[in-house]
């Protein structure tokens, strides 16, 4: 059966609408007015706030001396305890007088080469049900200091900590904490993983 294409309405549709469109009564347009907040608070101010006045000034009148070693110093001394160890196991990390398992040497990495490195190394020690691994970092180069008069340099070995604290690896590392002198000192990294559960 084919449908014959309607090319509007005829004139019986037009005077059925019309008729039911005047038995229509539009609705009723009700304002709906919000209800004050009731606040216990006084939200002006009290008393005007004043702005002390700007002393004048010429440029270059007043030479700042040297600022260097004015910011704050990030050499801390080694914490003594930690949150996620027993004091023990904790003095023993500290100390290098735990048995390392698994070694990792990023030296020669590239950012990118070394970040992925440390993520598959870290994963698969902690398949393995390893537990304290050392990443040799290496210290990097030293381009002078910074703003807090603090060495430059060694993009790995100040990255790392970063890269272990991500969301893919902090739920496997316990603790990280800087390696003695016999195990590479401020190039290295001993990292102590969690146990698999």
């Amino acid at each position: 059966m084919v449908r014959k294409k309607n090319k509007g309405l005829s004139s019986d549709d037009i005077a059925i609408w019309k008729q039911v469109a005047d038995g229509v009564k539009p609705l009723s347009p009700r304002k709906i007015i919000p209800k004050p907040i009731k606040t216990t608070k006084n939200l002006r101010a009290t008393t005007p706030i004043t702005q002390p006045p700007i002393q004048p000034f010429h440029i270059g009148e007043k030479v700042v001396e040297s600022i260097k070693g004015s910011g704050p110093d990030f050499r801390e001394a080694p914490a003594k305890t930690s949150p996620n160890m027993d004091k023990r196991n904790f003095q023993r990390l500290m100390k290098g007088k735990m048995e390392i398992e698994a070694t990792l040497d990023l030296h020669g990495m590239t950012y990118d080469q070394a970040q992925k490195r440390i993520t598959m190394f870290i994963r698969q020690s902690h398949v393995a049900g390893l537990r304290m691994i050392l990443v040799i970092t290496g210290k990097g180069r030293t381009h002078g200091v910074d703003e807090f008069n603090r060495p430059k340099g060694g993009v790995l070995r100040q990255s790392l900590p970063d890269w272990l604290r991500s969301p893919a690896l902090n739920h496997l590392v316990l603790q990280v904490t800087p390696a003695q002198q016999r195990h590479g000192g401020t190039g290295a990294w001993y990292v102590y993983l969690r146990r698999i559960r």
